[in-house]
């Protein structure tokens, strides 16, 4: 990090700051879970960017997710809610893109939209019962989940199916019990 904050201070004595640099330095910093260098660099940005709410909103979630990340799920509620009140904004609902080939007669793939909670598609029994299938065979493959990517406080291991469950949340709780 030492080496890439040094590459950003040489660019920027000849250009102006680019925040895309700053939120790729953000995320090198959320996958090596170091909250003090997350908090340093966003507070950079905040300075260097103040009128980039929305992509402040979406560093706001990275530090956030790196605090849950090392198991302060105090500390992460505390930062996002706020840094989302500092900035006057609202969390929009992320979405999960899955693909699959559908009933569209055309040789293409029909793309559908998942947000958090949503039942609304017309097979979300099946899709359901798809993770929780898949869910199965990749444990009795071996596979072991690293919960540290885990954004939220795990509770006590449970049923897999849960109403108004995101598929990706199943997955995650699933692998980690």
């Amino acid at each position: 990090f030492d080496e890439a904050e040094k590459l950003i201070d040489e660019y920027e004595t000849t250009n102006s700051p680019n925040f895309i640099m700053y939120m790729c330095l953000l995320s090198g910093a959320r996958n090596n879970h170091n909250s003090k260098l997350s908090e340093k660099i966003y507070n950079r940005m905040k300075s260097l960017f103040p009128d980039e709410k929305e992509g402040l909103t979406s560093g706001t979630i990275l530090v956030s997710n790196i605090y849950s990340s090392i198991g302060e799920y105090q500390q992460a509620k505390e930062f996002r809610s706020s840094q989302i009140k500092e900035l006057g904004q609202k969390i929009k609902p992320g979405l999960s893109w899955t693909d699959g080939s559908g009933e569209i007669v055309k040789v293409c793939f029909v793309f559908y939209a998942f947000s958090a909670h949503d039942n609304s598609h017309p097979q979300s029994a099946e899709i359901h019962a798809e993770v929780n299938r898949m869910t199965s065979e990749v444990i009795k493959l071996g596979y072991k989940c690293d919960s540290s990517w885990v954004i939220r406080e795990l509770q006590a291991p449970g049923p897999i199916k849960r109403r108004r469950e995101r598929p990706e949340t199943a997955i995650k709780r699933r692998l980690t019990m």
